[in-house]
């Protein structure tokens, strides 16, 4: 049996939820682990930011029977940008602030590639925000409900949450930096959206440096080269950050046919 492409299974037809507001929203499921079992459709997605939500994209995750947003924006974002209506819309948002203080605010090297941000960022996120991270996927894993979480682009701390969802499960690195680079995609959709829709994110968008925005995948696989060589294995490197042994067999159990 020839194996799926890459491209088969990252762009397969249900991946991409196709919201008005939310533009990098999709579905972790169809994914195949290295001992055979395949992740489930329609239980964890990954999304940019929700706080424009309408009533027509609310339906639609009615209709798919998620109940729960996991939010790893900062409490600034939250006051500044928006945050998801949960006094609007039925679902219970769990707050898990990775970052005090998003990137574009803060003190950041000066680099010229996204390869170069992207090296240096996500080692300082883990060291300052791993905890939260690691207490995002126990709340995925312990619930019972299908789950989105999200970030302000879904590229970043979304990206690393997937990472360490995807790898625990058994997905091997390949497939989980094809997942990562499609961020690449809804970039683009968001930039568009906001183009006609949002002035500020238009605005905040266009006075991003360019290596902010770009998901490049070389810099993803290399890290997780570097943190299987320190820690074993992806999912001991979870370990060490919080994540339980619990909440690991409980992803299995969750995410796997």
């Amino acid at each position: 049996m020839v194996p799926p492409r890459l491209d088969d299974l990252t762009r397969h037809p249900r991946r991409h939820v196709g919201l008005e507001t939310a533009h990098n929203f999709r579905d972790l499921g169809g994914y195949p682990t290295l001992d055979g079992r395949t992740t489930k459709w329609g239980v964890a997605y990954r999304s940019d930011a929700l706080y424009s939500l309408n009533e027509r994209d609310w339906a639609e995750l009615v209709s798919r029977n998620v109940r729960h947003v996991v939010d790893l924006r900062s409490t600034a974002e939250w006051d500044t940008r928006g945050r998801f209506r949960d006094d609007v819309f039925g679902a219970t948002v769990h707050h898990f602030p990775v970052l005090d203080i998003p990137w574009a605010d803060d003190d950041t090297p000066d680099v010229d590639t996204a390869y170069e941000f992207l090296m240096w960022a996500y080692p300082e996120m883990l060291r300052k925000g791993g905890h939260r991270l690691a207490a995002a996927v126990e709340t995925i894993a312990m619930l019972d409900e299908p789950v989105v979480f999200n970030c302000a682009a879904g590229k970043d701390r979304t990206g690393l949450v997937a990472m360490f969802v995807l790898s625990i499960v058994g997905v091997s690195d390949e497939l989980v930096v094809a997942d990562f680079e499609l961020s690449n995609d809804g970039m683009d959709r968001l930039r568009k959206w906001a183009e006609s829709h949002d002035s500020n994110l238009k605005t905040r968008l266009g006075n991003a440096p360019a290596a902010f925005l770009d998901a490049d995948g070389r810099a993803l696989a290399d890290l997780m080269t570097v943190w299987r060589a320190e820690h074993g294995s992806i999912r001991n490197f979870a370990g060490s950050l919080g994540v339980s042994d619990a909440a690991m067999s409980r992803l299995e159990t969750r995410l796997l046919d």
